[in-house]
């Protein structure tokens, strides 16, 4: 990318599986779904569990302090405790759809039954998008550029591949990026229960009702909150420190097609182009696992496959393919910063994830190989691949350190 090769040193992760990488890392390995129903006649949902106290986070919205649980874990495990950056070659870059959202939409229910709420000085921070991202910065005392990325479900993914071309131009040395949401409010999923978006039904796993990518009887999907951070450093930065990567952050691309604002182009066009643009960035690394946006919807699914067809041409049908929604849920605006941690894990135990409760692959897609149990990887790259209501896909192409 650009003049500066650029790595991920350090990753950390909230999601439905529980908090931090490793309960991540063994979901994937245990092909376990941490997708389960709440209510009676109620969707599937990837609830984590709530982020341990912290002096930074007290005052902020749960989407914000899943945010600094995993910057933190991240920032660890990249070893910046012990060597820290120059805080003015730091950046944070924080991606998210719905921001505090969950927040506002209680403090407006508490203000329509008449509640009394005592307006406190610190709302204006509760309240604001991007508020993770600053208080990490604050906390850690970097002092580049820290910036809030919304961009609906391409947020995170975004989020990532802005700050790596920071990191490649040299603007900055170091760079935290990833992206927290936290949709699962009974109003948001009612919306998009409202839409025809999700799936419904006993579980994420179960016939025919649950987030099924690809299949069939494939009927939506389900929604997820969480937290995915990783640390983006200069090569030569990280090793002239005796640092080693988790994965290289070879390319990136995003697009915008003019399509619709909610239904994707059927000949997935933005999907295409993102692709092309991370391949191209990432000097057409041999591509070893495809991990798709996939939803489970019908024209989502479809549209992702043709314009990965139209992208990679015949080869898109001996490359393995999956899907992590089923495994977390759809984590929104940070579902491309969650899954891309989850694939640094996945590239670093050399597996391809199960597409979990797919079970026939719809013979209408293009040829495809959806995989639906674990494999070994093949090959040195991985391209994962975001996509957004607005007509935004977003790609990025991770290989082997």
């Amino acid at each position: 990318m650009n003049s500066r090769e650029v790595w991920i040193t350090g990753c950390g992760a909230v999601t439905a599986a529980g908090i931090g990488t490793p309960s991540l890392e063994r979901a994937l390995l245990e092909e376990w779904s941490c997708v389960s129903i709440e209510s009676v006649g109620g969707p599937p949902l990837g609830r984590a569990p709530g982020p341990p106290p912290s002096r930074a986070g007290r005052k902020l919205d749960r989407s914000a302090r899943f945010f600094l649980t995993a910057a933190a874990e991240a920032w660890n495990d990249a070893g910046l405790s012990d060597d820290p950056p120059d805080p003015c070659r730091a950046a944070v870059v924080e991606g998210s759809s719905l921001g505090p959202m969950q927040e506002l939409i209680e403090a407006a229910r508490r203000s329509g039954a008449g509640c009394c709420h005592r307006v406190r000085p610190s709302d204006i921070v509760r309240f604001m998008t991007g508020a993770g991202g600053a208080a990490f910065a604050q906390s850690h005392g970097i002092g580049g550029p820290v910036l809030h990325v919304s961009g609906g479900s391409v947020s995170a993914a975004c989020a990532i591949g802005e700050a790596a071309l920071w990191v490649a131009s040299g603007r900055v040395d170091v760079a935290i990026a990833g992206g927290a949401e936290t949709p699962l409010h009974e109003d948001i999923v009612g919306l998009f229960g409202a839409a025809g978006i999700l799936a419904s039904g006993p579980g994420a796993e179960s016939a025919p009702n649950g987030c099924r990518p690809f299949d069939v009887e494939r009927s939506g999907t389900c929604l997820g909150e969480g937290a995915g951070i990783g640390v983006l450093e200069a090569a030569d930065r990280a090793r002239a420190r005796g640092c080693m990567p988790r994965a290289v952050l070879a390319g990136y691309g995003t697009v915008c097609e003019t399509h619709s604002m909610t239904a994707p182009d059927p000949g997935g066009g933005a999907v295409s182009s993102a692709v092309r643009q991370a391949l191209g960035m990432g000097g057409g690394s041999d591509i070893g696992w495809i991990k798709a946006h996939a939803t489970g919807t019908r024209q989502g699914d479809a549209s992702e496959c043709h314009g990965l067809a139209a992208a990679l041409g015949p080869a898109l049908s001996q490359i393995p393919m999956s899907g992590l929604k089923p495994l977390l849920g759809h984590c929104l605006g940070a579902s491309g910063a969650v899954e891309a941690v989850a694939a640094v894990l996945a590239l670093g135990r050399q597996i391809v994830p199960a597409t979990l409760g797919t079970r026939i692959v719809d013979p209408q897609l293009p040829d495809c190989r959806v995989v639906t149990s674990a494999e070994r990887l093949a090959g040195p790259g991985v391209l994962l691949l975001s996509e957004s209501f607005g007509g935004r896909s977003a790609a990025l192409l991770l290989r082997a350190g």
